[in-house]
């Protein structure tokens, strides 16, 4: 269902869509207030209660799959689940843009985590009360939604402390911070006006953001960039807010977003300038 992530393969870009998934199975509560549990199967099924609060939730996530994306997304009034699968084959995984754009126009994206076996994600947000799905985005099937209800008192939490950055206008980035710690909590905030996703790639050793640059421009070549030391959330829509927890060696980095823009006929954002350096310390 979404870019989940961006990898390098005989020099170029591959942009690997993602799909919904989940199942309507039912766990506990933490006892901690906000606090959520997700566990995700080796199937990609979602695993979590029914019923949580509104307010500030911190969503737990493990997995049994070697990787899981977990996305949390709100679907509009009236547009359906079949409707949604249909759009995300015809629209981000075979590219028709009239599908692509329906799915945009009819989904609230709230970010999410992606996370391997063995591994603690964390995802926070704001939850108003109403109807929500949480997928593990390796999968798009009928039965792969996870469906959830936010009902009841407020948790009363509120948003975990770390660096923060921005996306602004459109396909931008704001300028500051000019670097954020090494690990701890992420917080992204999406004032812009399309949905995207952070991606934070390790520059080569002396590499440069003018190099990385250089290299979407021509496509050719290996990357300035190491795909293997790097972090990507999943997508948050306009005017939303999420924090994830993330670790990073230090070093030089960029900063970008690789989500088709479906006014731009599917272009990332990342070949429409949406990148800079940032450092990790």
């Amino acid at each position: 269902m979404f870019v989940r992530r961006i990898s390098a393969l005989a020099g170029g870009l591959v942009l690997l869509a993602g799909s919904l998934t989940g199942g309507a199975a039912h766990a506990a509560l933490d006892s901690q207030a906000g606090y959520v549990p997700v566990s995700i199967t080796a199937a990609h099924n979602v695993v979590m209660p029914t019923t949580i609060q509104p307010g500030v939730n911190t969503f737990r996530v493990t997995t049994e799959a070697k990787s899981s994306g977990f996305q949390l997304v709100q679907l509009a009034a009236g547009y359906t689940l079949d409707q949604a699968i249909d759009d995300i084959e015809n629209g981000l995984e075979k590219g028709k843009m009239g599908a692509f754009k329906r799915f945009e126009a009819n989904t609230t994206l709230l970010g999410g985590v992606n996370i391997v076996s063995g591994k603690i994600g964390k995802v926070a947000v704001d939850l108003e009360p109403g109807t929500y799905y949480a997928t593990d985005i390796e999968r798009n099937r009928p039965s792969a939604f996870t469906a959830f209800t936010v009902a009841g008192a407020d948790t009363g939490a509120t948003m975990p402390e770390g660096s923060t950055i921005r996306a602004v206008k459109n396909a931008s980035w704001a300028k500051n911070p000019k670097s954020i710690a090494r690990r701890g909590m992420l917080t992204f905030e999406n004032f812009s006006s399309a949905n995207h996703f952070v991606g934070l790639v390790k520059l080569n050793r002396g590499k440069t953001v003018g190099d990385f640059g250089e290299w979407l421009k021509n496509e050719s070549g290996p990357p300035p960039v190491n795909f293997g030391k790097s972090f990507d959330s999943n997508v948050v829509g306009p005017g939303q807010t999420v924090a994830m927890n993330y670790s990073l060696p230090r070093g030089n980095y960029v900063l970008v977003c690789f989500w088709p823009d479906a006014n731009m006929g599917g272009m990332p954002h990342a070949f429409m300038g949406m990148y800079r350096g940032i450092k990790v310390q």
